[in-house]
């Protein structure tokens, strides 16, 4: 069996907006902490409370300068691994839900001019 070499390497540097070094992070340990994040996410998404708890439990952990990496591997992580298989079972068990047009109308709205769009108001009035 050939194994396809990880064109990562093993560490990498980052560096603020004038290129200084904030910080150093091990490749495989952010991943494994993105997998992380989006399942102790996932597994509290009813409860705000507790999502503010594991936000903050995991910001201490990693720190400011690599939250956002680990932060967007775990969006990543949630949205193929975690959203498209619940959304695929509810495709199957109620398709009348439509909810993958539920998300493309979201998206358009979350994209508007229009920030009323957000609220379901007129965004003048908010109502």
């Amino acid at each position: 069996m050939n194994e396809i070499p990880n064109p990562l390497p093993e560490n990498a540097m980052i560096v603020d907006d004038h290129g200084a070094p904030l910080a150093v992070v091990n490749i495989d340990q952010m991943q494994a902490d993105s997998i992380a994040l989006a399942y102790d996410m996932a597994r509290n998404c009813g409860d705000v409370d507790a999502l503010d708890q594991v936000s903050a439990k995991w910001l201490n952990k990693i720190g400011p300068e690599g939250f956002g990496y680990v932060a967007a591997g775990a969006l990543r992580t949630m949205t193929h691994h975690i959203l498209d298989p619940t959304l695929q079972t509810v495709d199957e068990l109620a398709p009348a839900l439509n909810y993958r047009q539920i998300l493309h109308d979201a998206y358009r709205n979350a994209t508007s001019d229009d920030p009323g769009h957000l609220f379901g108001c007129d965004g003048r009035s908010g109502r």
